[in-house]
Protein backbone atom coordinates (compact mmCIF):
# COMPACT_ATOMS: atom_id res chain seq x y z
CA UNK A 1 0.00 0.00 0.00
CA UNK A 2 2.86 2.41 0.79
CA UNK A 3 4.32 1.75 -2.71
CA UNK A 4 1.04 2.77 -4.36
CA UNK A 5 0.85 6.01 -2.39
CA UNK A 6 4.45 6.86 -3.26
CA UNK A 7 3.77 6.27 -6.94
CA UNK A 8 0.66 8.45 -6.79
CA UNK A 9 2.61 11.21 -5.08
CA UNK A 10 5.42 11.12 -7.65
CA UNK A 11 2.95 11.13 -10.53
CA UNK A 12 1.15 14.13 -9.03
CA UNK A 13 4.45 16.02 -8.69
CA UNK A 14 5.38 15.26 -12.33
CA UNK A 15 1.96 16.40 -13.53
CA UNK A 16 2.35 19.65 -11.63
CA UNK A 17 5.75 20.30 -13.21
CA UNK A 18 4.41 19.56 -16.70
CA UNK A 19 1.48 21.88 -16.19
CA UNK A 20 3.86 24.76 -15.49
CA UNK A 21 5.71 24.27 -18.77
CA UNK A 22 2.65 23.84 -20.96
CA UNK A 23 1.12 26.91 -22.58
CA UNK A 24 -1.44 25.40 -24.91
CA UNK A 25 -4.91 24.80 -23.54
CA UNK A 26 -5.28 21.52 -25.43
CA UNK A 27 -2.10 20.14 -23.97
CA UNK A 28 -3.19 21.12 -20.45
CA UNK A 29 -6.55 19.38 -20.97
CA UNK A 30 -4.77 16.23 -22.21
CA UNK A 31 -2.52 16.34 -19.11
CA UNK A 32 -5.52 16.64 -16.82
CA UNK A 33 -7.28 13.73 -18.52
CA UNK A 34 -4.15 11.59 -18.35
CA UNK A 35 -3.68 12.49 -14.68
CA UNK A 36 -7.27 11.57 -13.85
CA UNK A 37 -6.93 8.26 -15.69
CA UNK A 38 -3.73 7.47 -13.85
CA UNK A 39 -5.34 8.38 -10.51
CA UNK A 40 -8.21 6.02 -11.18
CA UNK A 41 -5.80 3.24 -12.00
CA UNK A 42 -3.89 3.83 -8.77
CA UNK A 43 -7.12 3.99 -6.76
CA UNK A 44 -8.33 0.73 -8.28
CA UNK A 45 -5.01 -0.90 -7.56
CA UNK A 46 -5.15 0.36 -3.96
CA UNK A 47 -8.69 -1.00 -3.56
CA UNK A 48 -7.63 -4.41 -4.84
CA UNK A 49 -4.68 -4.36 -2.48
CA UNK A 50 -6.97 -3.51 0.43
CA UNK A 51 -9.28 -6.40 -0.46
CA UNK A 52 -6.32 -8.74 -0.56
CA UNK A 53 -5.18 -7.57 2.87
CA UNK A 54 -8.71 -8.05 4.21
CA UNK A 55 -8.91 -11.60 2.88
CA UNK A 56 -5.49 -12.41 4.31
CA UNK A 57 -6.51 -11.02 7.70
CA UNK A 58 -9.68 -13.11 7.72
CA UNK A 59 -7.74 -16.23 6.85
CA UNK A 60 -5.31 -15.53 9.65
CA UNK A 61 -8.19 -14.95 12.07
CA UNK A 62 -9.72 -18.27 11.06
CA UNK A 63 -6.44 -20.02 11.75
CA UNK A 64 -6.33 -18.64 15.31
CA UNK A 65 -8.25 -21.03 17.57
CA UNK A 66 -9.76 -19.45 20.67
CA UNK A 67 -9.59 -21.89 23.53
CA UNK A 68 -12.65 -22.43 25.61
CA UNK A 69 -12.69 -22.09 29.38
CA UNK A 70 -12.56 -25.85 29.74
CA UNK A 71 -9.33 -25.88 27.65
CA UNK A 72 -7.76 -23.09 29.74
CA UNK A 73 -8.68 -24.50 33.15
CA UNK A 74 -6.84 -27.72 34.04
CA UNK A 75 -9.08 -30.80 34.28
CA UNK A 76 -8.30 -31.20 37.97
CA UNK A 77 -9.44 -27.67 38.85
CA UNK A 78 -12.42 -27.92 36.55
CA UNK A 79 -13.66 -31.10 38.20
CA UNK A 80 -12.97 -29.62 41.62
CA UNK A 81 -15.03 -26.51 40.89
CA UNK A 82 -17.88 -28.66 39.60
CA UNK A 83 -17.76 -30.83 42.72
CA UNK A 84 -17.70 -27.78 45.01
CA UNK A 85 -20.62 -26.09 43.28
CA UNK A 86 -22.67 -29.26 43.25
CA UNK A 87 -21.87 -30.05 46.88
CA UNK A 88 -22.74 -26.53 48.03
CA UNK A 89 -25.99 -26.58 46.12
CA UNK A 90 -26.84 -30.04 47.49
CA UNK A 91 -26.08 -28.89 51.06
CA UNK A 92 -28.26 -25.82 50.58
CA UNK A 93 -31.08 -27.91 49.14
CA UNK A 94 -30.77 -30.42 51.98
CA UNK A 95 -30.92 -27.68 54.61
CA UNK A 96 -33.97 -26.14 52.90
CA UNK A 97 -35.73 -29.50 52.81
CA UNK A 98 -34.86 -30.14 56.44
CA UNK A 99 -36.32 -26.80 57.49
CA UNK A 100 -39.46 -27.34 55.41
CA UNK A 101 -39.92 -30.77 57.01
CA UNK A 102 -39.29 -29.32 60.46
CA UNK A 103 -42.06 -26.75 60.01
CA UNK A 104 -44.56 -29.13 58.43
CA UNK A 105 -44.32 -28.11 54.76
CA UNK A 106 -44.83 -31.63 53.44
CA UNK A 107 -46.32 -33.18 50.31
CA UNK A 108 -49.45 -34.11 52.27
CA UNK A 109 -49.95 -30.47 53.20
CA UNK A 110 -49.46 -29.36 49.60
CA UNK A 111 -52.07 -31.87 48.44
CA UNK A 112 -54.51 -30.82 51.14
CA UNK A 113 -54.36 -27.06 50.45
CA UNK A 114 -55.12 -27.67 46.78
CA UNK A 115 -58.74 -28.22 47.81
CA UNK A 116 -58.98 -24.92 49.72
CA UNK A 117 -60.77 -21.98 48.12
CA UNK A 118 -61.65 -18.45 49.11
CA UNK A 119 -65.17 -19.68 49.95
CA UNK A 120 -63.64 -22.16 52.40
CA UNK A 121 -62.21 -19.26 54.38
CA UNK A 122 -65.19 -16.93 53.99
CA UNK A 123 -67.72 -19.55 55.15
CA UNK A 124 -65.62 -20.79 58.05
CA UNK A 125 -67.39 -20.03 61.38
CA UNK A 126 -64.73 -17.75 62.86
CA UNK A 127 -65.39 -14.04 63.01
CA UNK A 128 -62.91 -11.20 62.98
CA UNK A 129 -61.80 -10.06 66.42
CA UNK A 130 -60.82 -6.64 67.57
CA UNK A 131 -57.05 -6.45 67.32
CA UNK A 132 -54.39 -3.93 68.14
CA UNK A 133 -53.26 -1.83 65.22
CA UNK A 134 -49.66 -1.70 66.40
CA UNK A 135 -48.99 -5.45 65.99
CA UNK A 136 -45.66 -5.88 64.21
CA UNK A 137 -45.17 -7.98 61.08
CA UNK A 138 -42.26 -10.00 59.73
CA UNK A 139 -40.38 -9.47 56.46
CA UNK A 140 -43.04 -11.59 54.71
CA UNK A 141 -45.78 -9.39 56.23
CA UNK A 142 -46.80 -12.19 58.62
CA UNK A 143 -48.27 -10.95 61.87
CA UNK A 144 -46.07 -11.25 64.95
CA UNK A 145 -49.00 -12.32 67.19
CA UNK A 146 -48.47 -15.92 66.05
CA UNK A 147 -46.20 -18.12 68.14
CA UNK A 148 -42.64 -18.77 67.04
CA UNK A 149 -43.38 -22.00 65.16
CA UNK A 150 -46.54 -20.66 63.48
CA UNK A 151 -44.75 -17.50 62.37
CA UNK A 152 -41.97 -19.44 60.66
CA UNK A 153 -44.46 -21.94 59.17
CA UNK A 154 -46.56 -19.09 57.73
CA UNK A 155 -43.47 -17.47 56.17
CA UNK A 156 -42.37 -20.75 54.57
CA UNK A 157 -45.81 -21.73 53.35
CA UNK A 158 -46.30 -18.35 51.67
CA UNK A 159 -43.01 -18.68 49.79
CA UNK A 160 -43.30 -22.38 48.91
CA UNK A 161 -47.02 -23.07 48.48
CA UNK A 162 -48.55 -20.85 45.80
CA UNK A 163 -52.13 -21.83 46.66
CA UNK A 164 -51.91 -20.32 50.16
CA UNK A 165 -50.10 -17.23 48.90
CA UNK A 166 -52.84 -16.70 46.30
CA UNK A 167 -55.66 -17.14 48.83
CA UNK A 168 -54.08 -14.72 51.27
CA UNK A 169 -53.65 -12.13 48.53
CA UNK A 170 -57.34 -12.48 47.54
CA UNK A 171 -58.74 -12.37 51.06
CA UNK A 172 -56.48 -10.07 53.12
CA UNK A 173 -57.37 -7.41 53.97
CA UNK A 174 -60.29 -6.84 51.62
CA UNK A 175 -62.45 -9.76 52.80
CA UNK A 176 -61.00 -10.60 56.21
CA UNK A 177 -58.28 -9.50 58.54
CA UNK A 178 -54.90 -11.18 58.68
CA UNK A 179 -55.49 -12.61 62.14
CA UNK A 180 -58.71 -14.36 61.08
CA UNK A 181 -57.06 -15.78 57.96
CA UNK A 182 -54.29 -17.50 59.94
CA UNK A 183 -56.68 -18.70 62.64
CA UNK A 184 -58.79 -20.42 59.96
CA UNK A 185 -55.68 -21.75 58.23
CA UNK A 186 -54.19 -23.35 61.35
CA UNK A 187 -57.60 -24.71 62.36
CA UNK A 188 -58.13 -26.34 58.96
CA UNK A 189 -54.62 -27.81 58.91
CA UNK A 190 -54.35 -28.68 62.59
CA UNK A 191 -54.15 -32.42 61.90
CA UNK A 192 -51.25 -31.83 59.50
CA UNK A 193 -49.20 -29.26 61.41
CA UNK A 194 -49.95 -30.05 65.08
CA UNK A 195 -47.42 -32.95 65.39
CA UNK A 196 -44.62 -30.80 63.93
CA UNK A 197 -45.48 -27.86 66.17
CA UNK A 198 -45.57 -30.14 69.24
CA UNK A 199 -42.18 -31.65 68.42
CA UNK A 200 -40.68 -28.20 67.89
CA UNK A 201 -42.04 -26.92 71.21
CA UNK A 202 -40.70 -30.00 73.02
CA UNK A 203 -37.26 -29.39 71.54
CA UNK A 204 -37.41 -25.76 72.66
CA UNK A 205 -38.44 -26.90 76.15
CA UNK A 206 -35.59 -29.41 76.34
CA UNK A 207 -33.10 -26.79 75.24
CA UNK A 208 -34.43 -24.39 77.86
CA UNK A 209 -34.12 -27.06 80.58
CA UNK A 210 -30.59 -27.88 79.50
CA UNK A 211 -29.73 -24.20 79.59
CA UNK A 212 -31.16 -23.92 83.12
CA UNK A 213 -29.11 -26.95 84.20
CA UNK A 214 -25.98 -25.43 82.73
CA UNK A 215 -26.66 -22.16 84.52
CA UNK A 216 -27.24 -23.99 87.82
CA UNK A 217 -24.06 -26.00 87.43
CA UNK A 218 -22.18 -22.82 86.68
CA UNK A 219 -23.70 -21.13 89.73
CA UNK A 220 -22.90 -24.13 91.94
CA UNK A 221 -19.33 -24.13 90.68
CA UNK A 222 -19.08 -20.42 91.45
CA UNK A 223 -20.64 -20.92 94.91
CA UNK A 224 -18.20 -23.78 95.56
CA UNK A 225 -15.32 -21.53 94.70
CA UNK A 226 -16.78 -18.82 96.94
CA UNK A 227 -17.19 -21.28 99.84
CA UNK A 228 -13.65 -22.50 99.38
CA UNK A 229 -12.43 -18.93 99.40
CA UNK A 230 -14.49 -18.26 102.54
CA UNK A 231 -12.97 -21.33 104.26
CA UNK A 232 -9.52 -20.19 103.24
CA UNK A 233 -10.26 -16.73 104.60
CA UNK A 234 -11.54 -18.19 107.87
CA UNK A 235 -8.45 -20.38 108.20
CA UNK A 236 -6.26 -17.38 107.58
CA UNK A 237 -8.14 -15.34 110.17
CA UNK A 238 -7.87 -18.24 112.64
CA UNK A 239 -4.13 -18.46 112.08
CA UNK A 240 -3.80 -14.72 112.58
CA UNK A 241 -5.89 -14.91 115.77
CA UNK A 242 -3.80 -17.82 117.08
CA UNK A 243 -0.59 -15.99 116.38
CA UNK A 244 -1.96 -12.86 118.07
CA UNK A 245 -3.07 -14.80 121.18
CA UNK A 246 0.32 -16.53 121.35
CA UNK A 247 1.99 -13.17 121.17
CA UNK A 248 -0.26 -11.87 123.93
CA UNK A 249 0.52 -14.95 126.06
CA UNK A 250 4.22 -14.34 125.56
CA UNK A 251 3.81 -10.71 126.57
CA UNK A 252 1.78 -11.72 129.61
CA UNK A 253 4.38 -14.28 130.60
CA UNK A 254 7.21 -11.84 130.27
CA UNK A 255 5.40 -9.03 132.04
CA UNK A 256 4.30 -11.41 134.81
CA UNK A 257 7.92 -12.40 135.56
CA UNK A 258 8.92 -8.79 135.72
CA UNK A 259 6.11 -8.01 138.18
CA UNK A 260 7.07 -10.99 140.34
CA UNK A 261 10.69 -9.87 140.25
CA UNK A 262 9.67 -6.36 141.33
CA UNK A 263 7.56 -7.82 144.16
CA UNK A 264 10.44 -9.93 145.43
CA UNK A 265 12.76 -6.93 145.47
CA UNK A 266 10.29 -4.95 147.55
CA UNK A 267 10.02 -7.75 150.13
CA UNK A 268 13.79 -7.92 150.45
CA UNK A 269 13.96 -4.20 151.07
CA UNK A 270 11.30 -4.44 153.79
CA UNK A 271 13.14 -7.30 155.50
CA UNK A 272 16.33 -5.34 155.31
CA UNK A 273 14.60 -2.35 156.97
CA UNK A 274 13.25 -4.61 159.74
CA UNK A 275 16.76 -5.79 160.56
CA UNK A 276 17.94 -2.22 160.98
CA UNK A 277 14.99 -1.49 163.28
CA UNK A 278 15.92 -4.48 165.46
CA UNK A 279 19.52 -3.26 165.73
CA UNK A 280 18.34 0.19 166.77
CA UNK A 281 16.04 -1.27 169.39
CA UNK A 282 18.90 -3.40 170.82
CA UNK A 283 21.10 -0.33 171.14
CA UNK A 284 18.36 1.56 172.99
CA UNK A 285 17.85 -1.30 175.47
CA UNK A 286 21.60 -1.59 176.09
CA UNK A 287 21.72 2.12 176.96
CA UNK A 288 18.86 1.70 179.43
CA UNK A 289 20.57 -1.22 181.17
CA UNK A 290 23.83 0.74 181.39
CA UNK A 291 22.08 3.73 183.00
CA UNK A 292 20.37 1.50 185.56
CA UNK A 293 23.66 -0.15 186.51
CA UNK A 294 25.39 3.17 186.93
CA UNK A 295 22.61 4.46 189.14
CA UNK A 296 22.76 1.39 191.34
CA UNK A 297 26.47 1.65 191.98
CA UNK A 298 26.17 5.32 192.75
Amino acid sequence: MEDIWKRAKLYAEEAAKKSQTLTSTNKIADLVAETAKKSKELALEASKKADQLKVAALKQADQIQIKSISDIIPPQLSSLSIVNSSSSSSVSAASDLEELQKFGITDDLRDFVKGLTSNTFQNFPIQDEAEASDVQTTASNVRKDLNEWQERHATLVLTNVKQISKLRYELCPRVMKERRFWRIYFTLLSTHVAPYEKQYMEEIKCKAEEQIKDEKSTQSALSGENSRSEVTEKNLKSKISTASSAEQDLDTFLLGDLEESDGGADDGDSNFDDDFDKIDNCDIEDEKHLKQATAATG
